[in-house]
C-alpha cells in the first residue's frame, strides 16, 4: 500500500505545486486542459487542497498518529478526481487517467479503513 500512496503523493504534489506556482496559460500548455474554464484563484485553491491532501495521505500513516486521516485524505483526493472526471467529460477530454487515479484513491481508503 505504501507504493500506491507514494505514487499518489508524487502525482498530487506535482500537480498541486504546479497549480500553486505556475500561471494558468503555462498549466494549459503543460497539458492541464481541464483548467481552461477555471479562474486563476480557483486553480490556486485546488493546488493548496492537493498539497494538503498529500500531507494527509502520508504523515498520519508514517507517524502512526490518527492513521484514519490517511483514508479520509484519500477519499478527499478521490473527490477531486470525480470533479475532474466531470470537467473532462464536459470538455470532451480523456477521463481514463482520472478514473485510474480515483480507483487508486479508493483502494487506499479501503485498505486504511479495513
Amino acid at each position: 500500500m505504501w507504493i500506491v500512496k507514494g505514487l499518489l503523493a508524487m502525482l498530487f504534489i506535482f500537480a498541486g505545486l504546479n497549480k500553486l506556482f505556475l500561471p494558468k496559460p503555462k498549466l494549459i500548455d503543460k497539458g492541464m486542459k481541464g483548467l481552461i474554464n477555471i479562474e486563476e484563484h480557483q486553480i490556486k485553491i485546488i493546488g493548496v487542497l492537493e498539497v494538503l491532501g498529500v500531507i494527509g495521505l502520508i504523515l498520519p500513516s508514517l507517524l502512526h498518529i490518527y492513521p484514519i486521516l490517511t483514508g479520509i485524505s484519500a477519499l478527499c483526493l478521490g473527490l477531486t478526481m470525480i470533479v475532474a472526471i466531470r470537467i473532462h467529460s464536459q470538455l470532451k477530454l480523456s477521463i481514463l487517467p482520472n478514473i485510474i487515479i480515483l480507483a487508486l484513491c479508493i483502494s487506499v481508503a479501503y485498505w486504511t479503513f479495513m
